[in-house]
């Protein structure tokens, strides 16, 4: 009879998979995170049970994960599962990774937006849903319409609305920006992370979001990286009532020039928040 595969235990397999992940700084921290997210076990089950052995299917999908890592493939992308703000969102290659930074909108918007009896909050790109489903579970009376042009995107978001059970609380269309809102559509904040890395810095992002997160909800045009926000500024008509408030997240070195943007376009109490590495991450405006 042949001698039965040695079981592998968790300190077994963090070693290995930290060994294999050796040219990422992080390395550790990454299988730790990985091996928690295939087998569903804690940090503190993790730390606390290390001679524990795997069962057979959670060594296999563990060992995948491992060698996608070793791609560069995003870590959320293999484990398909983001957290942002107080949810976990389903992503997957057709999505952008929810980031950090991307809290402060929500948090800028939910705060000014608390007193309103039921707003109803427009989400240009919206992607996995990340921003406008926290709105709305921070704002209980609130209504919301999110659009994308990819359909693959919308499809993710709308599974995250219904994990949330938001489903009878979101609209979700296929659009260029407004164009697929129906045409009296009208809201009190419009809010959105749109594409602006510029086409030219591409080589200098991460392989992780370079190879493996989406172009489209990326990248600017190649000759203007705040395309984006004269789209969304210069065609929006009447579409934010009086005294709505639109929110956008900006990227490094584009605060100013957006902030004018929305002066010019008459925008009233325009002001910049930074995120926690002090750049200037969201401007916010309000209409006239």
């Amino acid at each position: 009879m042949a001698a039965s595969t040695p079981s592998r235990s968790i300190e077994d397999l963090l070693r290995a998979g930290t060994a294999h992940l050796s040219e990422f700084e992080d390395a550790a921290f990454d299988a730790e995170f990985l091996l928690r997210g295939v087998s569903g076990l804690s940090r503190a089950e993790v730390l606390a049970h290390g001679d524990r052995p795997m069962p057979a299917d959670v060594v296999t999908r563990f060992d995948d994960a491992i060698e996608r890592r070793r791609r560069h493939e995003p870590m959320q992308y293999i484990l398909g599962v983001a957290s942002f703000w107080r949810d976990d969102f389903v992503v997957n290659p057709a999505v952008l990774i929810p980031r950090t930074e991307t809290e402060i909108l929500v948090e800028a918007v939910a705060t000014r937006l608390r007193d309103h009896a039921a707003p109803t909050v427009l989400d240009l790109g919206t992607g996995s849903g990340c921003i406008v489903l926290s709105l709305l579970r921070e704002l209980p009376r609130a209504n919301a319409v999110a659009v994308d042009l990819s359909h693959e995107a919308l499809a993710v978001a709308s599974e995250n609305a219904a994990r949330l059970n938001l489903s009878n609380r979101i609209a979700l269309k296929p659009s260029c920006w407004y164009s697929g809102l129906d045409s009296d559509q009208t809201f009190d904040a419009i809010v959105s992370n749109p594409p602006y890395v510029a086409v030219t810095d591409k080589k200098t992002l991460p392989r992780d979001v370079r190879e493996y997160e989406p172009a489209l909800a990326l990248f600017a045009d190649e000759d203007d990286d705040i395309s984006s926000y004269r789209a969304i500024v210069h065609e929006m008509g009447n579409r934010l009532r009086s005294a709505g408030l639109l929110a956008l997240e900006v990227g490094m070195g584009q605060s100013d020039r957006v902030a004018d943007l929305l002066r010019a376009a008459g925008f009233v109490q325009v002001e910049a928040l930074p995120d926690f590495a002090s750049i200037q991450r969201v401007v916010l405006g309000r209409r006239a």
